[in-house]
Formats: C-alpha cells, sequence, structure tokens
C-alpha cells in the first residue's frame, strides 16, 4: 500500500521554489482526495510512489508560484480572455493532431509545453527566465523520451515549444481525471465528478491563461484537453463567450486505445496494470466525458443558441482543408490563405506514423465490442458516429 502524505507533497514543493505561499490551504482538498485514493486503492510500488510524487510536487509548486505572482500583481486578474476556444472530444479522439492544425493560425495564442513546466513569470516579461525554463524542460523531454524507449512519442505528440494541452494548469489544482491513466483512482474519479469544486479549478485555470498573457500581443487563446468535457458546465460560467469544438470518434475505437496507453502508464508502477482493472477504469472515464457531452449537447439545444462546434475525426484526418474553414466560420475566426497553406504544409512535414503507431485491441482489457457499444449508444446515435471498425 502507498504512504504518500499531503505534507509530504508539501515539504517537496516548497524545496523547489524560494517563494513563499500566500494560500497554504487553496486546493487543499482536492490533493488530500488524491493522496487518499492512492494510498487507498492504487497499491502503488516504490516506482509507482515516485512516479505520482514526480506529477504532484512539480505541480503544487507550480500552484505556490503562480499564487504568489498573483498576490503581487493584482493587476493580472482585471486582464480580460476574450472568447476562449476550448478545443476537446474523447480522450483518444485525435485532439492533438486538432490541436496542432489550430497551431498553424498566427493570431492565435496556443498554451505551450514548456509554459505548462513552469509558468511564472511571464513569458513576455522575462524572456532570459523563458530561455532557462525552455531548456529544463527540453531536459525533463529528452528523459520522459528515454524512459518509455520512445513509445509515448506514438501515443502523444509533443514538442517542448510546440502546443500542449493546458492539463498542467489544472494540474495546479489538483482536478486531474487524467490520473486516472497513471493509477488506479476511481475514488478519486468519483470525488471530482461529485464533489470537487470545477468553477473554482477553472477561475484558476483563467488567472494562469492572464498570467501567461501579461505584456505578450493581444490573441485569442485555443485551449485543448480531451476532459474539459467534463467541466463544460462550468467553464461556460467562467468564460461566458468561450465556443467549443469537439471531435467526435467512434468510441469504442477510443476506449481501446486509452486502456493501451493506461497499460504503458502503468506497467511497473502496480499490480492494477492488469488488464481487467484497466477496462473497468477507463470504460468508466470515457462513460462520463460521453454522458457529460450529451447532457450539455441537450442543454444548449434547448437555449436555441448552442456554442459547441461538432468535427467528424475521420473527415478531419482525411482532409482537414475541407473541414477547418467551417470550424472556423463557427467560431467567428477567418480562414485565410496563409493558414490553409501552413496546414498543408505541417502535414506534409508530419504524416501519419511519423513518430511511431500503436495497437490495441478492446478485447485484451476484458471487454466486447458489442458490449461497449451498447453503453455508448446515446453518444453515436446523437452524433451519428460511424463504427471505425465496420468503417475500415
Amino acid at each position: 500500500m502507498s504512504t504518500i502524505s499531503t505534507e509530504q507533497v508539501t515539504e517537496a514543493a516548497h524545496g523547489l521554489t524560494e517563494v513563499t505561499d500566500p494560500r497554504p490551504d487553496h486546493f487543499g482538498k482536492n490533493l488530500a482526495a488524491v493522496v487518499n485514493s492512492a494510498n487507498e486503492e492504487a497499491d502503488l510500488n516504490e516506482m509507482g510512489e515516485m512516479s505520482i510524487l514526480a506529477q504532484l510536487v512539480p505541480a503544487m509548486r507550480n500552484r505556490i508560484e503562480v499564487d504568489r505572482y498573483l498576490a503581487d500583481h493584482a493587476e493580472v486578474r482585471d486582464a480580460k480572455i476574450a472568447a476562449p476556444i476550448f478545443l476537446t472530444g474523447l480522450p483518444r479522439s485525435g485532439t492533438t493532431y486538432f490541436q496542432y492544425l489550430f497551431d498553424q493560425d498566427p493570431r492565435l495564442r496556443m498554451f505551450l509545453t514548456w509554459e505548462g513546466d513552469r509558468p511564472v513569470p511571464p513569458p513576455a516579461l522575462d524572456p532570459e527566465s523563458a530561455r532557462q525554463r525552455i531548456a529544463a524542460s527540453t531536459a525533463h523531454a529528452a528523459m520522459v523520451k528515454e524512459a518509455t524507449g520512445g513509445k509515448i512519442d506514438a501515443f502523444h505528440l509533443t514538442d517542448v515549444e510546440g502546443p500542449q494541452e493546458c492539463l498542467a494548469i489544472l494540474d495546479q489544482t489538483f482536478v486531474n481525471p487524467g490520473l486516472l491513466w497513471t493509477m488506479s483512482v476511481y475514488g478519486y474519479l468519483q470525488y471530482l465528478l461529485n464533489e470537487a469544486d470545477l468553477t473554482e479549478a477553472y477561475e484558476h485555470h483563467a488567472d494562469v491563461l492572464r498570467l501567461l498573457q501579461q505584456g505578450a500581443p493581444e490573441r485569442r487563446w485555443a485551449l485543448k484537453w480531451p476532459c474539459h468535457l467534463l467541466a463544460l458546465e462550468e467553464i461556460a460560467v467562467v468564460h461566458p463567450d468561450a465556443s467549443f469544438v469537439v471531435t467526435h470518434r467512434d468510441p469504442v475505437q477510443a476506449l481501446a486505445s486509452n486502456c493501451s496507453l493506461t497499460q504503458m502508464l502503468r506497467t511497473g508502477t502496480s499490480p492494477h496494470a492488469d488488464p481487467e482493472t484497466i477496462g473497468r477504469d477507463m470504460l468508466e472515464l470515457v462513460r462520463q466525458h460521453v454522458d457529460r457531452l450529451v447532457a450539455f449537447d441537450i442543454a444548449q439545444e434547448k437555449t436555441g443558441a448552442s456554442r459547441l462546434v461538432h468535427v467528424d475525426y475521420y473527415q478531419l484526418v482525411e482532409d482537414p482543408g475541407a473541414v477547418m474553414p467551417g470550424v472556423f466560420e463557427a467560431i467567428d475566426l477567418e480562414w485565410t490563405d496563409e493558414v490553409d497553406q501552413r496546414i498543408r504544409r505541417w502535414r506534409e512535414e508530419n504524416p501519419k506514423g511519423k513518430r511511431g503507431t500503436h495497437s490495441y485491441n478492446l478485447e485484451d482489457f476484458g471487454l466486447s465490442r458489442g458490449e461497449v457499444a451498447e453503453a455508448f449508444s446515446s453518444y453515436t446515435e446523437r452524433f451519428a458516429i460511424p463504427s471505425e471498425t465496420d468503417s475500415a
């Protein structure tokens, strides 16, 4: 059984920064939920404990530094975040690919990988610090790649100075459903869905965006993370003018891919890398994404002015040049020849499989295609999503 403690995380985080914490209890309840679930459910071995602490400790350090900066620069919270675009969809449904297409538009402000590793101070206000943080992130990325034998590249496209999902911001709040990929913490997922204050987490998320844009030219944020689907209502409260662009893929195939990723991340850290536990955990995680998306879409439909933009994953991969102009129009962004050309060039330079491929089979995780398809039928029927196997 794991023996992680909140005090251990806090003490280690303070050892990584020179600033004092102005809000010692900020998101403490969420951290306690992570730690308790890890200790009671995850059954982590020594490697597993080290791995989770390597996620929690820097996240706490970053939260402390962000809160310190905001306390010392109160004017940051007055900055406007105009009409942000949230790029989301089921986990493993092409959202990273989609994000890189959006990154080809220089009018948009993407959240960058190295900024997630350490966001303070604002990059535009301290270029030298930014260069040092980029170098540190580059070294860390090389270490992760070596530790996974390069396998992580086939699962998740990452470049230190490229766009990244804004999970790293929410890590600071310890609101991260994705921890279920790295350890079996079913209870923590239920806590997030039923008890955690997700609005407070996204208010902090907005403050980090305000911090990052200090001193830089004004650009519209495009923010990607699949798990945004679990907090659509809360995001709409924090950002009343937000748009949500959602990719749709066969959830059966997305689930199989999630199981495969989870097995890679958990192997060697816990006995809960066994296929049946992974199948159970991932079925619940993906099901929650599906259920909350459908519920939000129905509610938006009733208003007669939905902020959801739906994108077919298969059409997007086949011909983004045919899909993207319509997406841009839906989010009030002009499609330009420059963006079109940049997207074509990026696709030529990044063909499918460039960074490796991975295979997966749903049945390997104790799940049957028919059973899972039935569980997700309300989603596939509502959005007319084809079976990936049947259409292959």
